[in-house]
């Protein structure tokens, strides 16, 4: 159950990032853009499915 929601969880992270990466690249939300707050997303998302492949916490 840990391993689909770790995975779940990581999907949402890249699918989020690269849409704020792709079309709001100049959104601003509070004092972040859209473009680099979405690049970050895409990291951690990333790092998560790395991680839940491997099956460590």
């Amino acid at each position: 159950m840990k391993l689909r929601i770790e995975v779940a969880v990581g999907i949402l992270l890249v699918l989020g990032g690269g849409g704020l990466c792709l079309f709001a690249r100049d959104a601003e939300f509070f004092w972040f853009s859209g473009g680099p707050l979405g690049a970050v997303l895409v990291i951690v998302g990333v790092y998560d499915l790395v991680n839940a492949a491997r099956g460590q916490d």
